[in-house]
């Protein structure tokens, strides 16, 4: 038996906003997924995931030696091309991305690697426990972490969009690399807070467990578009498949 991935992405404007700031990667040759949520008004915000997508994409390969170096150097310098970018054209001053990536450097797929900064999310569907597995980088995140807040009280607090860690913010980004063991039967999320700011938890994995894999993208962005779509969705997926080999 061997394990391939199967995956999909999609990203919707939104009802309010005129122009898209994130950006999605989906390479599955290289077993690499990201979504970027670009900051800093119009323009900015999708020079700045845009560079950074482009980056990692340029940057993680399918050598998986040092995958935890390896992905921190990709994240490094798809910060200091922002930063670059920031001094060459003073009216993307203050610009910046989130990021979350799945990378599954190796060949068996058993171990990937999660790269993470910012508020964008990775979540885990496994035998029917849905979990997010990377911690949003933002002060009301950390009173959840501490027990002051709820977790479904993150989505209507006044201060959910401030982040603490983006690229583009510093010279040096300040990122969680870990790695994260992989089974067959698994389905991975990466989505942005567009999503996540609407939708709940419980309602993302109840749509995770009954739509239809051709519809999954699909099914979670009208959620969100249902529930106001005041920001930009994107949604990608990736699932773990079982196959003779």
């Amino acid at each position: 038996m061997s394990r391939q991935v199967s995956c999909q992405g999609k990203s919707n404007v939104g009802l309010v906003r005129t122009n898209n700031e994130d950006r999605f990667l989906l390479l599955p040759k290289r077993c690499l997924f990201a979504v970027c949520d670009g900051l800093g008004g119009h323009a900015a915000g999708e020079v700045a995931s845009r560079i950074a997508a482009e980056s990692l994409e340029r940057r993680v390969n399918c050598n998986g030696d040092q995958p935890r170096a390896r992905l921190g150097d990709a994240l490094q310098e798809a910060n200091s091309q922002i930063i670059s970018d920031q001094r060459n054209h003073p009216e993307h001053v203050g610009m910046g991305t989130t990021v979350s990536l799945l990378w599954i450097p190796s060949s068996n797929i058993s171990e990937g690697w999660i790269g993470h900064v910012g508020d964008s999310r990775v979540y885990r569907l496994r035998n029917g426990a849905f979990a997010q597995l990377t911690d949003d980088h933002s002060p009301i995140y950390r009173l959840y972490k501490e027990g002051s807040l709820e977790k479904d009280d993150l989505r209507f607090h006044p201060q959910k969009n401030l982040i603490e860690r983006s690229l583009g913010l510093s010279p040096v980004v300040d990122s969680d690399i870990f790695p994260v063991d992989i089974q067959a039967g698994d389905l991975f999320l990466l989505c942005t807070d567009g999503l996540t700011d609407l939708v709940s938890d419980a309602d993302i994995a109840d749509a995770c467990k009954t739509a239809s894999w051709e519809d999954l993208c699909d099914v979670l962005i009208d959620e969100a578009l249902e529930l106001g779509g005041y920001d930009n969705v994107t949604v990608v997926v990736a699932k773990i498949v079982e196959t003779e080999s």
